[in-house]
C-alpha cells in the first residue's frame, strides 16, 4: 500500500519508529529504522520473505531471535538476519532501548506504517497482524 505524505516517525506497542532512510530515499535498495522501544516491548516473531534484516543496539539490552538462536544484546551487539528466518526483539533493560534496523531491499516501513494505522483503533490480535502481515510478504508467527 502506497501512502503520500508517510510521516518519518510513529508509534506502535510501546515502540517509537523514526524512518532513517526510506526506501523512496534509496531507490528501494535500503531502509533503516531507529526504534526506541519501552521495557518489555519488542515485535512478535516473524519472517521476512524478501528482504534481509540487520539489528544494531544502539543502546539498552535485548533479546534477538534469530533462528534457533537467542541472543541477549547490548550496546554494539549486531545481528544479521537472512530473509525466510524466524526472528523478533525486546527490550529485557529497565529503560528505554534503542536499536537502529536496517533492511535491504528496503519497503518494510510500509508494513510497520499500515500496522501502525491498524493498531490505532484495533487490539493487535494474531489475525489482524497476520492479515497485515501477508500483504507485505512478511509472515507473522504467533
Amino acid at each position: 500500500m502506497q501512502h503520500q505524505n508517510k510521516p518519518k516517525s510513529f508509534k506502535m506497542m510501546g515502540i517509537e519508529l523514526n524512518i532513517k532512510i526510506s526506501k523512496d530515499d534509496s531507490g528501494n535498495k535500503i531502509s533503516s529504522i531507529e526504534q526506541i522501544v519501552s521495557p518489555g516491548a519488542g515485535s512478535p516473531p516473524h519472517i521476512l520473505h524478501d528482504a534481509d534484516k540487520m539489528i544494531y543496539v544502539i543502546e539498552g539490552n535485548f533479546l534477538l531471535r534469530n533462528g534457533d538462536k537467542n541472543i541477549e544484546g547490548n550496546a554494539g551487539t549486531m545481528v544479521y538476519i537472512p530473509q525466510g528466518v524466524i526472528h523478533n526483539f525486546k527490550n529485557i533493560g529497565t529503560d528505554n532501548g534503542k536499536i537502529l534496523v536496517t533492511l535491504t531491499p528496503g519497503g518494510h516501513e510500509d508494513f510497520l506504517y499500515d500496522l501502525s494505522l491498524r493498531l490505532e483503533n484495533e487490539k493487535p490480535t494474531p489475525q489482524l497482524m497476520q492479515e497485515v502481515g501477508s500483504r507485505h510478504n512478511v509472515a507473522m508467527v504467533m
